[in-house]
């Protein structure tokens, strides 16, 4: 009878560990992300045309999917702003394949 049950349960247990362990991996990349946006945005206070450069380079390490950086705003207002987005694949079993799309921004006050 034990046996059944595990039987009957095992599935839901499997599929619950891939989804917690899924969803640690995307927490990771996120917080990869916003470290490369507040990285970006402060190398953007001092020089705007280096900032998604930076930010591109600090993710090449990481498998982060499909990147994107944007300057949203240069120093001409007295702050620089920048968004990163990563958009990824990830597969759980009997669920199946999902994307999912990361975003992170951030701003820094720029150099007198």
């Amino acid at each position: 009878m034990a046996a059944v049950e595990f039987a009957l349960v095992l599935p839901l247990l499997v599929v619950l560990l891939f989804v917690i362990v899924n969803g640690g991996l995307l927490y990771l990349d996120q917080l990869h992300l916003q470290s490369a946006a507040r990285d970006a945005a402060r190398v953007a206070s001092v020089d705007s045309a280096q900032a998604c450069g930076t930010a591109l380079a600090e993710l090449s390490g990481h498998d982060m999917g499909t990147t994107s950086c944007v300057l949203v705003q240069d120093c001409r207002q007295g702050v620089a702003e920048v968004r990163l987005t990563a958009r990824q694949n990830i597969e759980v079993p009997v669920i199946g394949r999902r994307v999912v799309d990361l975003d992170a921004s951030s701003s820094f006050v720029c150099a007198p």
